[in-house]
């Protein structure tokens, strides 16, 4: 603490400034949940006789589905490939990834085709089964529906924590059950899945708030839930103040979800690092190699093949009737504003942590943890904050609404969180001798980062870009609600056109959303087997 005290000379600047960007990310949150408290109570009341147990009720059983199929989806293709070595296992890893680069919205859209009265499955089955295509010829447009295939778009949140986490686990913890005579299912139910509970839970955490961020997808199956309930009352009702509520309802659930994760991964720590050698299993039989590609399959056709081929499909279909120039420049309009909104993230969060290691002070590091928070809050209640914060006094500026920065400020809110998490993973594993070192040779905090912290979280700094990047590509409510006149991003397109049932006519921008994101997602994935050590395929 000397050592840092002598060398950085403006520590109360420094503490200041991460303060300041604090309160410019959380600010339009704080406007939200005070225009609230002079609303007419009528309008509470109206929201509670008529619409909050049904929005609450289809809020917490989506969210549920969605949560227990992510669960089979991710954690068992995890196991198998953490533990496992069969042919092809590569190739079905990087494809266990690529479901996260086809929003939640596009895949609903293409699965409502494919399920539909005209599409392939019932087509097939009127023309050659019709003894029993009053069994499959029905409304899929149904909530539970909606779980599964939300499910198939977020699994990999699991997925990816699961296969970290499953790699991480040393062959001790394994062989000692099995030496108790524990059966490898009962090993895995009673020393793996609570060793990696901390994964678990951090993956169902993102993928639940993802749930309560989703409008597109809930919109076109017609789910009442919380953030479709934000645009009801707004567009269609012209009710900002039942809005309001709403959204400020959704931050406070939004906060207890995010407070039951922060508290169960401070009371669930393990350390993986002394224990021995990783485990492997045995080379798996027939029976269970045929089981292995069966769990990793159906996820990988089910979350990706499926909807990519039935998009290039409608691509091909399209084909003559396609506006090149247009999907160029809507291309050109989502990478711009995607990859501006990701290096302001990227700044400020290697900033944040940089000045929370050197300085050790406990208000950056509560101030880190508040805007952590921005995350879990749906891009509708963003939206809506954002609004209400520029058309309140003192910050009373109609002209910034619909304006270029202030989408690209409202992707900073919501995705900074995004860009923070990986790198301060990376900058707290380090120890803190580094630092000690480098101050006693002399170095000042600008050299001490250019020299030592830049290149040992390289790997780091490039995966905060790489899902900063993807996520804000797909964002949609956030761009509905605050995109600048006659600009318009391939998210925003593609819903356009599904909502008015021109599903073959969006393929092409969600086709483009897709290759965007699987091209990221393979180089995220290399930067990624770095860390657990995966083995190049022979």
């Amino acid at each position: 603490m000397e050592i840092v005290k002598k060398y950085i000379t403006n520590r109360g600047k420094l503490i200041f400034s991460t303060v300041f960007l604090s309160l410019f990310v959380i600010l339009p949150i704080l406007a939200l949940v005070f225009s609230v408290v002079k609303i007419d109570t009528s309008n509470f009341q109206y929201l509670w006789d008529n619409l909050l147990f049904e929005y609450s009720l289809d809020t917490i059983y989506l969210i549920t589905i969605t949560s227990i199929f992510s669960l089979l989806f991710g954690i068992l293709p995890a196991w198998y490939m953490s533990t496992n070595e069969f042919k092809f296992k590569n190739i079905y890893d990087i494809f266990l990834y690529l479901p996260l680069a086809i929003p939640a919205y596009i895949m609903a859209f293409t699965y409502s085709d494919v399920l539909s009265y005209t599409g392939p499955i019932q087509s097939f089955s009127r023309k050659y089964f019709p003894d029993f295509a009053d069994l499959i010829n029905q409304d899929y447009l149904q909530i539970e529906v909606l779980g599964i295939i939300m499910a198939l778009s977020l699994y990999p949140y699991i997925y990816t924590a699961c296969r970290l986490s499953f790699s991480l686990i040393g062959a001790n913890y394994i062989n000692l059950s099995r030496s108790l005579g524990m059966s490898r299912l009962k090993t895995f139910f009673k020393i793996v899945i609570p060793l990696s509970r901390v994964a678990i839970f951090s993956g169902l955490f993102l993928i639940i708030m993802e749930v309560l961020n989703e409008y597109g997808a809930v919109k076109y199956f017609g789910v009442n839930t919380f953030t479709s309930g934000i645009f009801r009352s707004w567009y269609s009702m012209q009710d900002v103040e039942t809005a309001s509520l709403l959204a400020v309802l959704l931050f406070f659930i939004v906060v207890f979800f995010f407070s039951i994760e922060r508290y169960l991964n401070s009371r669930y720590k393990f350390n993986y690092t002394p224990n021995t050698k990783k485990f492997k299993n045995e080379p798996p039989s027939f029976k269970n190699r045929f089981i292995i590609h069966l769990v990793c399959l159906i996820p990988i056709i089910l979350g990706f093949l499926i909807p990519v081929l039935f998009i290039i499909n409608n691509v091909i279909y399209e084909f003559s009737r396609i506006d090149f120039i247009k999907v160029f420049n809507l291309t050109t309009n989502t990478i711009i504003i995607s990859l501006i909104a990701t290096l302001i993230i990227l700044v400020i969060a290697v900033y944040f942590q940089f000045l929370k290691r050197i300085l050790k002070n406990r208000t950056i590091t509560f101030f880190n943890e508040v805007i952590s928070l921005t995350y879990a809050l749906p891009g509708a209640v963003i939206g809506l904050s954002l609004i209400l914060l520029f058309t309140s006094y003192p910050f009373e500026n109609e002209l910034l609404i619909g304006s270029f920065g202030i989408l690209v400020y409202a992707y900073v809110i919501r995705y900074m969180a995004v860009g923070i998490s990986p790198l301060k993973s990376s900058f707290d594993k380090h120890p803190s001798s580094y630092d000690d070192t480098a101050f006693n040779l002399g170095m000042g905090p600008t050299k001490l980062f250019r020299s030592i912290h830049l290149p040992i979280n390289k790997s780091a700094i490039a995966i905060a870009f790489l899902i900063t990047f993807v996520d804000i590509i797909k964002e949609l409510p956030i761009t509905l609600i605050l995109r600048p006149f006659n600009f318009d991003t391939l998210a925003v397109q593609t819903y356009e056109y599904a909502i008015e049932e021109m599903i073959p006519k969006s393929s092409i921008y969600s086709l483009a959303i897709v290759m965007l994101g699987t091209i990221l997602l393979i180089f995220l994935k290399k930067i990624v087997n770095k860390e657990i050590d995966v083995p190049k395929s022979k």
